[in-house]
């Protein structure tokens, strides 16, 4: 599974930005730019545990995390 496609569909499904949009946003802070609230956010780390991929403090307190194009890497190291 290409994990950077599987991140974009996400945010796409529950944004409504399109792809392009993402891929021109990659590096922001989807929280500032309020892609997601709260409860979207619980969505896609339970979305991410539904691949197998489980995400601790260290992650989720890295900066990257909070930038799509971070969070695909993130996730990629995790998978190994």
């Amino acid at each position: 599974m290409d994990m950077q496609q599987w991140v974009i569909n996400w945010f796409m499904e529950h944004t409504g930005l399109t792809e392009e949009e993402i891929k021109n946003n990659m590096e922001v802070n989807y929280f500032n730019k309020e892609y997601i609230d709260s409860f979207e956010f619980i969505e896609l780390i339970a979305d991410i545990e539904d691949l197998g991929i489980e995400l601790d403090n260290e992650q989720f307190e890295d900066r990257k995390f909070a930038t799509i194009k971070g969070l695909i890497e993130i996730l990629n190291e995790k998978r190994g």
